[in-house]
């Protein structure tokens, strides 16, 4: 959950975007390359939100809290899922849940979208004023090699923002450990950012949260991309993790379409269309590795078709009506699989003297 703190940090970040926009003298670097400010809208949460499905739930303050993914259901043998987070369905449905904060804290973990982009946003702008203009713009690779940055040459970076606790006052148990690192570039209407972190809680000293996205966004054309790998460790004597995501997305704010590619665990995820407009739909294809399904999602729909479907209430056709040809891509691409995945801390920074291991950047 986003502290207080954290919250007041990005407000304050905001105004900096401007103030660094706007106050940069001849000689500063970021003067160069800082033509445009970038505020909450033009960020990972909001631009996305415009491009892939947001799906509402039945019920946001009656929905079940525990984890999807992380806290299953105990199942009598034999017996077949209820609606939630044991049905392969569901966790479709899931990842791209509408998620509201503060209204979804708790709720509504790391494994959808929104959250996920939600919390990247807050450690790129609580970062975004630490970062300093390099000396000579540069490439800088992601700490985990399985995602791509090599076309982006970043002019800031900063490495090791690290927070041993909260405000003065808080609460003992919500204090933890954090560690911090980015790189962005920002040319005319166009921002790219290479954002890492690592969080831990002093009441579960022995969990890591570690996370890595690359976001590029183009306000011209609003093309927006972005690559996201997160990984829970629930034993930090060991470098492997259990609980593993990565996420692909790339549409255009402006016509709403999009293309995602997802993995958690085993449950895998290929979909594509336009996710606003009437008369439009989005194409799934899901699997855990035992069967393969699809299904097409007209706009508007939200968790209430997802069930319906799920319980046969909704029937679904043996082939799938698909005029704009979505079919043809979604079967083109291939599910992404373990290698796709950051499964331990020794595929950071590989070979990288002083920083292997870590999230930090090599600059």
């Amino acid at each position: 959950m986003i502290s207080p703190k954290r919250i007041v940090a990005i407000m304050l970040s905001m105004l900096m975007l401007s103030l660094m926009a706007c106050g940069s003298s001849d000689d500063d670097p970021v003067s160069t390359t800082t033509t445009t400010t970038f505020d909450s809208e033009d960020l990972f949460y909001a631009t996305m939100r415009e491009t892939t499905p947001v799906y509402d739930p039945i019920s946001a303050e009656g929905e079940q809290e525990g984890l999807f993914g992380l806290l299953p259901e105990g199942l009598i043998e034999g017996e077949s899922p209820a609606w939630g987070n044991e049905a392969l369905l569901y966790k479709v449905y899931f990842t791209l849940r509408d998620f509201r904060s503060p209204r979804d804290e708790g709720v509504v973990d790391r494994s959808n979208l929104y959250k996920l982009l939600y919390d990247a946003d807050s450690v790129f702008t609580d970062g975004y004023e630490f970062a300093e203009a390099l000396a000579t713009p540069r490439t800088i690779a992601s700490p985990f090699a399985g995602i791509d940055t090599s076309a982006t040459v970043f002019t800031h970076a900063v490495n090791s923002i690290e927070e041993s606790e909260d405000d003065e006052g808080a609460d003992d148990e919500a204090a933890g450990d954090e560690t911090t690192s980015l790189a962005y570039k920002v040319t005319g209407d166009v921002i790219e950012v290479l954002v890492s972190w690592k969080w831990s809680e002093e009441a579960l000293p022995n969990k890591a949260e570690r996370g890595i996205a690359y976001y590029v966004y183009d306000k011209t054309t609003q093309d927006i991309t972005i690559d996201m790998v997160y990984s829970v460790d629930y034993d930090i004597s060991s470098p492997e993790s259990t609980y593993n995501l990565r996420c692909k997305a790339s549409g255009n704010i402006a016509d709403h379409s999009f293309n995602f590619n997802y993995i958690i665990n085993d449950t895998k995820i290929i979909a594509k269309g336009v996710s606003q407009g009437d008369g439009n739909y989005v194409i799934f294809k899901y699997t855990t590795g035992l069967e393969t399904k699809y299904l097409k999602v007209p706009v508007g729909e939200g968790e209430q078709f997802f069930k319906d479907v799920f319980e046969g209430i909704e029937p679904v056709p043996d082939e799938i009506d698909d005029p704009n040809g979505y079919l043809e891509w979604i079967d083109a691409q291939t599910f992404m699989d373990e290698d796709d995945l950051l499964t331990s801390t020794e595929q950071l920074n590989v070979g990288v003297e002083g920083i292997a291991g870590t999230i930090n950047l090599d600059f």
